[in-house]
């Protein structure tokens, strides 16, 4: 991983197309939302799919609710405890519900399964990052 600079803290900056491949390469991140004037951080499994972080959720689900109009952030990580090494990255964007049954078919084809009850996840959300940013410890 070649970093693009260092920030503040002397942290190597990952280029986008360095932290999209870390996306690619990733199944499982943490969700932060608000809801019902609560920060709610959640593990979730995705895919990161045609510059998407895509989601199974279930109906009624309090991350159902609030992605229809909410400002999500997502993050994944990586770290190794022998070399003291690791990575960061950071996404922030809109979420939206699948709604078309075509859209929804297409990401099936994905495999993703979230971590229980995946017949009851049968809602689709993506989110399409304004941002993403990425930090190494080497």
């Amino acid at each position: 991983m070649d970093s693009i600079g260092t920030d503040h803290a002397g942290l190597g900056i990952l280029s986008r197309e360095e932290c999209e491949g870390l996306l690619r390469s990733a199944s499982v991140g943490r969700l932060a939302f608000v809801s019902d004037g609560e920060v709610v951080v959640v593990p979730v499994n995705f895919r990161y799919h045609e510059g998407t972080i895509v989601i199974r959720t279930a109906v009624g689900s309090k991350l159902e609710a609030a992605a229809r109009h909410a400002q999500m952030t997502f993050e994944i990580d990586g770290w190794n405890d022998a070399t003291e090494t690791g990575w960061s990255v950071l996404a922030k964007g809109r979420a939206r519900e699948v709604l078309s049954d075509e859209e929804a078919a297409d990401l099936m084809q994905l495999g993703l399964r979230p971590w229980a009850d995946a017949a009851g996840k049968r809602r689709w959300l993506r989110i399409r990052p304004d941002e993403i940013t990425g930090r190494k410890i080497e």
